[in-house]
């Protein structure tokens, strides 16, 4: 008898699903966000991948057809009714991983000394650091529910202090909103430590994408033909593929731990 019930129990634990880790990516249609998603949903991830506008993010939506761990929402992070939609769409679903990628270079020639905007400044700041914020504050539950408990920031070395003199293609509202978004989101770790949630922010490395091209002075159409051509950088800069900078950050999530919350660092685990 006392086997039966062993073996009984033994056979519905294997039986059992194994905990399918989520992970929710915003800015998910494009350069980094997409490949987190693409290779999360390869480690067997379940993958909330969000865009603030679904229809037009061509390559997300073939990822997501391809592979049904993939669901597409729809999510402007500078919007707060879009941010509690899309939380209150979820409620009561564990999120182990919530990455905050989606970001914002803004027009270079409007945040350079002798033409600063304000209508710019506005605009990066509420992608770059309303936006981390306010999903982060409207996800805490999802991601206290969670097995991880992490909440990830993309920054950018732009936003170091420390190791920048000069805002990468003039671009003075970037550097500023993401040196912003680090002190945010470093305070956001002492408020939810108790929760046993962890943050990190992380430097992606120059990467490839299009808002390099742009912070090189290339208009959005221009830069975003010249990376899908694989066009050399000006300079002859040597940049990361988005595959090459996602596979080293998610290896510095997984380091992550309450004892390293808050503080920032390089995909290659240099200190920032």
């Amino acid at each position: 008898m006392i086997r039966s019930l062993v073996a009984a129990a033994m056979a519905m634990a294997l039986s059992a699903p194994a905990w399918a880790e989520t992970v929710l990516v915003t800015g998910a249609n494009r350069g980094i966000g997409l490949e987190f998603a693409r290779q999360y949903a390869a480690k067997g991830w379940t993958v909330i991948a969000s865009a603030r506008d679904p229809a037009a993010a061509d390559d997300l939506q073939a990822l997501a057809k391809a592979n049904a761990r993939i669901a597409v929402e729809r999510l402007d992070v500078t919007d707060a009714a879009s941010i509690a939609a899309l939380a209150a769409k979820h409620r009561g679903s564990a999120i182990d991983v919530l990455i905050n990628n989606a970001g914002a270079f803004g027009a270079r020639a409007e945040q350079t000394f002798g033409s600063f905007d304000a209508a710019t400044l506005t605009e990066v700041f509420a992608v770059n650091v309303f936006g981390p914020l306010k999903v982060s504050e409207a996800f805490v539950e999802h991601v206290a529910a969670g097995r991880d408990k992490k909440i990830i920031l993309i920054s950018s070395i732009a936003g170091s202090i420390a190791s920048v003199t000069r805002p990468p293609g003039g671009g003075s509202y970037y550097a500023a909103s993401k040196a912003a978004a680090n002190m945010a989101m470093r305070g956001l770790s002492q408020t939810v430590k108790p929760r046993g949630i962890a943050v990190g922010i992380y430097h992606p490395g120059g990467v490839d994408t299009r808002m390099l091209r742009e912070a090189f002075g290339m208009s959005q159409d221009v830069a975003e033909v010249a990376a899908e051509r694989g066009d050399a950088l000006p300079g002859n800069f040597k940049a990361l593929t988005t595959e090459e900078s996602v596979s080293q950050l998610m290896a510095r999530f997984a380091d992550l731990s309450l004892e390293t919350s808050g503080t920032f660092i390089s995909y290659d685990s240099r200190p920032l």
